[in-house]
């Protein structure tokens, strides 16, 4: 090839666009952008098509916008003059070869697409399961305490039994449903049954002081038994075990509008205070927790525990989410 004057422009090269130029760039994420505005319009009408029809359609609209791109450019550089020139194949080549590849690369990415979805609605059923494990290993622990407390009660105090029986009720119920989910409304409501049976156990040694907030997201959606059992602990392992009770403390509120606290505190006995993570039904339930955390938020959510000498303190932090319904 002959060697071109400074500054001159090779004619061969003004028969193609210049896809390097910033004014090609924008045309052609233009055009991407209309392919994808077009799938958004038609998404939902998509998913009630058979698979194999959506594919075919997904793709017949790829083919369309590109031929349509291609003609488009080769408007602007003047090639779609020269294909009407007769014995001019360069354009119709052109288009061809940009069609096969954009059917080879539209396919591939489908697939992947395709395959991404099933592998995220395989996960998510796993994750159901193993939350819904997790969670019916709480239940049995949560009864056991609850029918000690009933029993408890029998002999001497049967009117103040027969009212832990009917909140016991209530609690199977509303907390102990199949579903693995309800909104902290609930959750809060559980734990109001759950003290009201301790409360004829313990009488005045257990003193509750609730402190939440108006912000507290009383609609936000979280996995059932989240926070009764850290009640559950600061009760059974703390004021239980205190000849004088004690007072427990639960507060919530909302940070920043982003995230929601809730935080547990309780006194312990002295010599078990630094040591009580470290008894065997606490860290069942304590492990228990941070594992359904991280199947239903990822590491958003955290539990985070301390014990000094005051007692035993635990924060369970997790992101805001959509309401329930």
């Amino acid at each position: 090839m002959e060697n071109m004057p400074p500054g001159v422009r090779n004619p061969q090269h003004d028969r193609w666009p210049d896809f390097g130029r910033p004014l090609m760039v924008l045309r052609m994420l233009v055009m991407g952008a209309l392919f994808s505005i077009i799938l958004v319009l038609i998404g939902n009408w998509l998913e009630e098509q058979p698979t194999g029809r959506a594919f075919c359609i997904v793709l017949a609209t790829a083919l369309i916008m590109i031929t349509a791109s291609n003609i488009a450019l080769f408007w602007w550089s003047g090639a779609l003059e020269r294909s009407l020139v007769p014995g001019e194949s360069e354009p119709y080549q052109a288009l061809f070869r940009n069609l096969a590849l954009g059917a080879v690369f539209i396919f591939a990415a489908l697939q992947y697409l395709m395959l991404f979805q099933r592998w995220k609605a395989q996960a998510r059923a796993e994750a159901g399961a193993r939350l819904e494990a997790l969670q019916a290993r709480i239940r049995p622990h949560f009864l056991f305490n609850t029918l000690n407390t009933i029993a408890s009660l029998v002999r001497t105090r049967p009117d103040d039994a027969e009212q832990a029986v009917l909140d016991l009720a209530d609690l199977l119920r509303t907390g102990l449903t199949p579903d693995a989910t309800h909104t902290l409304g609930e959750e809060l409501e559980l734990v109001r049954g759950y003290l009201r049976i301790e409360s004829q156990r313990l009488g005045a040694r257990l003193r509750i002081d609730w402190q939440i907030a108006d912000s507290f997201p009383l609609d936000q959606t979280i996995p059932a038994l989240l926070i009764q059992p850290l009640i559950e602990n600061a009760v059974v392992h703390g004021i239980a075990r205190l000849p004088e009770g004690g007072r427990l403390k639960i507060s919530g509120r909302s940070e920043g509008g982003k995230r929601w606290m809730i935080r547990v505190e309780n006194p312990a006995p002295v010599n078990e205070s630094k040591q009580q993570v470290d008894v065997t039904g606490n860290r069942m339930a304590l492990d228990n927790i941070r594992q359904r955390l991280e199947l239903a938020y990822g590491g958003l959510a955290r539990l985070e525990t301390r014990s000094d000498a005051d007692g035993f303190t635990a924060e369970l932090r997790a992101p805001m989410t959509a309401g329930k319904g």
